[in-house]
Order: C-alpha cells, then structure tokens, then sequence
C-alpha cells in the first residue's frame, strides 16, 4: 500500500532534520583547526563538507519549488524506481555552484547549516501531490520523483556525514 503524501512528507522531513542536526553536532563537536586542517589525501576540510551540505540543500528546495528549473514533466509511463538510490555512484562530481568556499570556517558551516534546513524544511513541507508524482529530476542514479528528491535531502547529508567523519580523523 502506497504511502499518503502527508506520510512522505513527514518521512522526507523527519529524516532530513535527523540527519541534518546530526552534521550540525558533528561541526560543534570539532574544534576550529580540526575543521579547518586539510584531510590526508585531499578532499576538503570538514568546514568545506558542512558548507557544501548547506548549499546544496539551498539548491535541492529550490528545485524541488521550482525556483531552480530541474524539474521536468514526468515522461508518460514514469514510475518511481525503489531501487534509484542503490545505484548511487561511491563518487560524484559536485557541480561548479555547490563548490563550498575555500575560506570555510566552522561557523560558517553551522550557520550555513542551520539557514539551509529551514529552507529545505519549507520546500519540502510546500511540495504539493501533483508536483511530487507529475515531475521528475535527473540525477546521476536515474530519474527522480519529486518525493524522491524529497527524500534525497537525508541521503545527501548522511553521505557527507561520514565523509566528515573521515576528513575530521586525519
């Protein structure tokens, strides 16, 4: 039995805010070297991961309300792939504007951090049922329906979550 778009919405929220608050925590938690210090190997510092976590979540509501235009109409025969989220790659290129910026301090991450899921909380509580079933997105796993992208704002944080993990150990 399908969910009710109130249920996703209150899943994609809930799980979001979990994540998203679990960043913020891991960011208080570092001190200011440690979340500015190059990560061995390169990659960026764990500043640079929050800051791009709260951009990228900037970017995800707008798409998801349409002020960025992603979205396009569902191909006809268009059904939700389960399984979309399996398939994303252990690797991806960020786009050129969700870059966090080099001088990214700590602050700035968890203030970044904090006025982005507001945002993102507003733009997926505002996603309407004909919106989240008749447009979709493309990403790098597939195709994507709007309550998918929905849910994808969890997914991307926790996947920064560990890669801050990784850039704050050493």
């Amino acid at each position: 039995m399908a969910q009710s778009h109130q249920n996703r919405i209150h899943a994609s929220v809930s799980a979001f805010q979990k994540a998203n608050d679990a960043l913020i925590g891991a960011l208080e938690q570092l001190n200011d070297e440690v979340a500015t210090r190059m990560p061995q190997g390169g990659g960026w510092t764990a500043a640079r991961i929050g800051c791009h976590v709260a951009i990228t979540n900037d970017f995800l509501a707008g798409a998801l309300t349409g002020a960025v235009p992603l979205a396009i109409p569902a191909p006809a025969g268009f059904a939700e792939n389960p399984d979309v989220f399996k398939n994303v790659p252990s690797k991806i290129d960020t786009f050129p504007q969700l870059e966090p910026p080099q001088t990214a301090t700590r602050a700035d991450a968890i203030a970044m951090l904090r006025k982005s899921a507001g945002n993102a909380v507003k733009a997926i509580e505002s996603l309407d049922p004909e919106r989240a079933t008749k447009y979709c997105v493309q990403f790098p796993m597939g195709q994507l329906s709007m309550y998918q992208l929905a849910d994808f704002f969890g997914g991307h944080v926790m996947r920064h979550q560990q890669q801050l993990q990784r850039a704050a150990a050493g």
